[in-house]
């Protein structure tokens, strides 16, 4: 291993004795293949793709694989992006000190740039020889179970937005194409045209695959032979289901069971599961509207539902395997469509009495438990798992299970045993309120003072992870201000119909529940928050003047001034009119909760705007924002609505920072202005805040 790379792990090959990895050096992304016996690596020239939407490798054998990745060995999009304003930006500078022409044109009579390019590879790792299979926009892939076959989705260009009075969706035009491995033949059905990212279920007999078109008005499950053949298999009276995710892409949930396809739709406004057997149609009794398709066997299916693993068999009887758990696949890692699509899982896990690892399959069969944690690397013909302990000191240390032993192989970053850190506090208030609570160490009596970190949309069953010491956690790391002498409050914000809605009030009425207790000060309250918690921050500043200092990093506080906004290496390529989409979805349907468009609501716009509301800021305000991230103006704004209305105000860019911290410096001048601005306006004259009480050592390596 090069001390100057990065490296992550692929997928096993199917019997174990072969690993494929990553490598991450400077500006070149690389593929090798580790023999696991003797420890060999073997490099490649191919440059793959990240996986984020589902794959970028899968083994057809113990000695071949295909490889979705990019062209001449250049960077995946989703690393190369971040590298774009200094790739692209030079030589624009350059041409225009020479009076040559250097612009970048968007709008009517320009058509869209082409989407990024991929190869789909064939690499046969005894020969090392690597076969190009096809060429073009593909955003992933899946092979069928016998390997001749592969099913790539094909980006597209974006739909054009809908009218102002309705909802945006992101939309672009994908499609499919089926490739012969053998003979590197392809198939562009025309009938697959808007297509799920989400739904590429080969049948166990490799004969069809089920993917489903996501036309608004009339979604459709298809089944397309290798050959091309498609046929329309919605079941009759139901439409399939389609739910935009979190990357703002339409999904749809389907499989196969016995040769017959089920999915998941609504028949009579009501959502379940459905299954076409021959002229009838049949709902799944008994599973959760929700439930989701884990396990696609030949003659049963494994559910998730309700928490539990659900086998439903041929005969459509269900039956409760357990409390559903998790394990590491070692076919993995996967992207995004992992969340709704089985990807040819062949189990599931449970946990039994003793709260043991047990695997179980579609297909009725023998159970294998094994000692661990959920989300462990098991090998279930060994009978032994690798995990990280459970909460508190433990949780830093990889531990090696069996039924007679549990040892210590590896203790991780041993130098956080030296770090005490507080203890989460459950805090409940009227009305279910309730959030967790971190308190310093201080004198008896004397009640600190108190950050909130706001995320409206979240809630925390139990403590948030980020405050545990292993948390890498540059944004918002609670734990600092604790050392720091401040208390620190998570509240709970579920999502409700306007976000902007009281949300002063909703988290008040948590810190005046702790301070009930005698535990903070709720005359001396700051907020703090990233993104969406940046927005809420600031906006509560505007319903509230018990709020006495406010930092904000990467936020939007004009929400109609929020449409269009971009990154540098967006505007750089073009990318306005996705950026138009995705930010309208971001305002109308997502986190925003703004419903319709500005120009259909504008007063429910400006109810949500901390800019429209900034003379009834009391509170100081700090405002930070990384200078390659999203719509830098919406800071500036803001900062330059408090300094007009001679409000205490800073500003600070974090250059080469996107929507996150990762710069060591910027990090230290970050957590430095933090601190400062919160010990200036929360902290009694003359007690600084000390936030350490032993000195910074480096990290533990990997020797």
């Amino acid at each position: 291993m090069e001390s100057d790379a990065g490296y992550t792990m692929g997928p096993f090959s199917p019997n174990g004795a072969r690993l494929v990895v990553f490598r991450l050096q400077g500006l070149t992304f690389r593929l090798g293949i580790v023999e696991l016996a003797s420890g060999d690596v073997t490099w490649t020239d191919l440059s793959p793709e990240s996986g984020a939407w589902g794959r970028s490798v899968e083994w057809l054998s113990n000695d071949a694989f295909i490889v979705l990745g990019i062209p001449d060995g250049e960077l995946p999009p989703r690393l190369s992006s971040m590298n774009a304003t200094q790739v692209r930006l030079p030589d624009l500078w350059a041409k225009a000190a020479r009076g040559d022409a250097a612009y970048v044109s968007v709008g009517v009579g320009i058509p869209e740039g082409p989407r990024p390019v991929r190869r789909l590879w064939r690499v046969d790792v005894g020969s090392g020889r690597s076969t190009v299979l096809s060429e073009g926009p593909f955003l992933d892939f899946e092979a069928s179970p016998d390997g001749r076959h592969i099913a790539l989705v094909l980006d597209g260009a974006l739909y054009p937005l809908p009218d102002p009075e309705s909802t945006t969706e992101a939309r672009r035009a994908r499609s499919l194409r089926l490739v012969d491995v053998a003979s590197g033949v392809s198939i562009d059905p025309p009938e697959a045209r808007d297509i799920s990212t989400s739904l590429l279920a080969w049948s166990p007999l490799s004969d069809a695959l089920l993917t489903a078109t996501v036309d608004t008005e009339l979604p459709r499950l298809l089944a397309i032979t290798p050959a091309g053949s498609v046929r329309d298999v919605t079941p009759a009276g139901i439409s399939p289901s389609v739910v935009i995710d979190s990357q703002l892409n339409p999904t749809a949930q389907a499989g196969w069971l016995r040769g017959m396809p089920i999915v998941r739709g609504v028949q009579d406004g009501r959502l379940g599961w459905h299954l076409q057997d021959e002229a009838e149609v049949l709902t799944i009794e008994g599973l959760a509207e929700d439930a989701r398709l884990a396990v696609q066997g030949r003659d049963a299916l494994l559910f998730v539902s309700r928490g539990r693993i659900v086998r439903l068999t041929s005969d459509r009887r269900l039956e409760d395997l357990g409390a559903a758990s998790t394990a590491n696949r070692a076919d993995g890692p996967f992207g995004q469509r992992a969340l709704v699509d089985p990807m040819k899982a062949d189990s599931a896990v449970v946990l039994d009495d003793e709260r043991r690892l047990c695997r179980v399959t579609a297909e009725i069969g023998p159970t294998t438990c094994v000692p661990g944690a959920p989300g462990a690397a098991v090998s279930w013909a060994g009978k032994v798992s690798v995990s990280r302990g459970p909460e508190g000191r433990d949780f830093n240390r990889l531990q090696v299970q069996t039924d007679r032993s549990a040892e210590i192989a590896w203790r991780l970053n041993p130098e956080l045993d030296q770090v005490d850190v507080a203890p989460p506090r459950l805090i409940t208030g009227p009305a279910g309120a309730r959030g967790w609570l971190y308190l310093p160490v201080g004198e008896a009596g004397v009640r600190p003072p108190v950050i909130v970190i706001p995320y409206p949309g979240k809630t925390h069953p139990t403590p948030p992870p980020t405050m545990r010491p292993e948390g890498v956690q540059l944004t918002l790391n609670g734990q600092l201000l604790v050392a720091a002498g401040y208390a620190v409050l998570y509240p709970d914000l579920p999502t409700n119909d306007e976000p902007s809605a009281r949300l002063a009030d909703r988290i008040l009425i948590v810190v005046d529940a702790a301070a009930s207790e005698g535990l903070i000060d709720a005359e001396r309250i700051g907020l703090w928050g990233h993104s969406f918690g940046a927005w809420a921050s600031v906006l509560s500043a505007t319903q509230s003047s018990r709020f006495k200092a406010v930092v904000a990093l990467n936020g939007s506080y004009n929400l109609p001034a929020s449409l269009g906004g971009m990154s540098p290496h967006h505007r750089l390529a073009g990318l306005n009119d996705s950026d138009v989409m995705g930010t309208a979805r971001w305002l109308e349907a997502g986190q925003v909760g703004m419903r319709r468009s500005y120009w259909a609501d504008p007063e429910r716009y400006r109810r949500g705007s901390a800019f429209e509301g900034a003379d009834a800021i009391t509170a100081p305000v700090l405002l930070i924002h990384g200078e390659m991230d999203f719509a830098t103006g919406q800071a500036e704004q803001m900062y330059g609505a408090l300094v007009r209305l001679h409000s205490p105000a800073a500003l600070t860019y974090l250059f080469g920072e996107d929507h996150s911290i990762h710069n060591p410096g910027n990090a230290r001048v970050y957590y430095r202005q933090v601190l400062a601005w919160f010990d200036r306006y929360l902290m009694p004259v003359g007690a600084p805040s000390d936030p350490a009480s032993v000195s910074p050592r480096l990290p533990s390596t990997p020797d």
